[in-house]
């Protein structure tokens, strides 16, 4: 393979700035750019010493030293690409990380495409892919929650599962196949015997498939989608739960007209707060272009919160009506009443709206100004939440991602019509047809099954320099 290299931290001024070499001149190309020499590459040192531009042309021969950095050598195939591993630490800044960069690309290197470090660590058996996808969910992680379920990933909990059922599989087909192409020797496989292991991978299977919701939530958060009538008090919620003043607060009614989309940290879970237009009848085209948008957002959300101004409920039993055609509308999701502004009833109507509090159908009340209620209210977020995303960080559990749950469903999907085949008497052919097709899918998540569609679809999600 070519000897490839990039910058491996982010841009701009800091302390420390990485450029990474990977492949075998990864040694040639140190020493043509700087003052180390063979004794020094000793595996897992540092050496101090100064990066130099050099040129050896017929009048115009010089040396000028652009940095004094610390080069680190890895000796593959100990290295985390498995390759030949050059690593120099040199002064942060812009100018100076670029500068050797190029000056390894004008000795023999090449740039690294994105995530192709981690691309040839997949290739040379350091890791398999589904931990190559947890090096990525920990890059993009936003919570200590998520974080731990990047890191079991990682470690390669999920991967080990996988190849587990796969290589039972893998021994079942073998099985088969001596019975089929060995008749008068192999007596005939029993089907159910063949039923029975194929039943216990299909609960193995979906036992892991349950963790896909978790796994959505750890990587996109948990959607909340604060919803209403205009001037409801959403954009004053949303500023309070964020601790910013994030979106325009005025008393006049359809301010918010666009989507307001924001993350918080609660409680280690990720939450995706989502501020839409009030909804009513409007003639207005962007107000109505607005409502539309609010629409879609609750339809997306794992939960609306129906907030209504308490100041201005005339009759509790017409809002129970229309919480309850809203739950029919959106009849998949789950509804939070919630009664705003609490604080702006007067003494003469607060034993009056306490008395009405559970006909009006109000889960809670609230007020964004006076703080009331708002970490109740996160109480009811954060169990809402799924229940077992407290325990990913304490167990060697992992939450899948969709290309995983995926490829995990068709898996199920190819196991069940052999399991149809074996009892439906048919030949053993047929059992094997689907049975192959499960193992390839299995072996997708782990890697071991590799087109180059699955390799370029997954690491060009990662950024140059991983």
């Amino acid at each position: 393979m070519d000897t490839i290299a990039a910058i491996v931290t982010s841009p701009g001024t800091a302390a420390v700035s990485i450029i990474r070499i990977s492949g075998d001149t990864s040694h040639e190309i140190i020493q043509k750019i700087s003052n180390i020499e063979d004794k020094d590459l000793s595996p897992g040192t540092f050496k101090l010493k100064w990066i130099i531009e050099k040129s050896n042309k017929e009048k115009a021969s010089f040396e000028n030293k652009i940095d004094q950095a610390l080069i680190l050598n890895f000796k593959a195939p100990k290295s985390f690409t498995g390759e030949d591993v050059i690593e120099i630490q040199c002064h942060g800044g812009s100018w100076l990380s670029k500068k050797i960069l190029e000056l390894c690309l004008e000795n023999g290197a090449r740039l690294a495409k994105p995530g192709e470090f981690t691309e040839r660590a997949l290739l040379n058996k350091k890791i398999d892919l589904s931990q190559a996808e947890g090096i990525l969910d920990l890059i993009n992680s936003r919570t200590k929650l998520s974080g731990a379920n990047a890191v079991n990933l990682y470690q390669g909990f999920l991967g080990q599962k996988i190849k587990a059922m796969r290589e039972a599989l893998l021994k079942l087909l073998a099985e088969l196949i001596a019975c089929i192409d060995f008749p008068d020797e192999v007596d005939e496989y029993p089907a159910k015997k063949f039923t029975e292991k194929l039943s216990f991978t299909i609960l193995d299977i979906e036992d892991i498939l349950a963790s896909e919701k978790s796994g959505q939530i750890l990587r996109e958060g948990f959607k909340v989608a604060l919803a209403g009538k205009p001037n409801a008090g959403k954009s004053s919620l949303l500023n309070t739960l964020l601790r910013n003043e994030r979106a325009i607060v005025t008393d006049i009614a359809g301010t918010t007209r666009d989507i307001i989309e924001e993350s918080m940290n609660l409680n280690g879970i990720p939450v995706v707060l989502t501020d839409t237009a009030g909804i009513r009848d409007s003639e207005d085209r962007v107000e109505k272009i607005g409502i539309e948008l609010s629409k879609k957002a609750i339809q997306e959300a794992d939960l609306i919160l129906w907030l209504e101004d308490v100041t201005r409920v005339e009759n509790y039993e017409d809002f129970q009506a229309e919480l309850e055609e809203l739950k029919k509308s959106f009849s998949d999701k789950d509804f939070i009443g919630i009664g705003t502004k609490v604080d702006l009833l007067n003494s003469s109507k607060v034993e009056d709206f306490n008395t009405d509090l559970n006909s009006a159908n109000f889960n809670l009340v609230i007020s964004s100004e006076s703080k009331v209620n708002i970490e109740e209210l996160k109480d009811i977020i954060y169990n809402k939440a799924n229940p077992e995303l407290s325990s990913v960080a304490d167990s060697c559990k992992v939450s899948i991602n969709s290309r995983q749950a995926d490829l995990l469903r068709r898996s199920r999907e190819s196991l069940i019509k052999a399991l149809e085949s074996a009892d439906n008497g048919m030949e053993h052919d047929f059992w094997t047809i689907d049975l192959k097709a499960a193992i390839a899918k299995l072996g997708e998540i782990t890697g071991d099954d590799l087109t180059e569609e699955i390799l370029d679809n997954m690491f060009s999600q990662f950024c140059i320099g991983k």
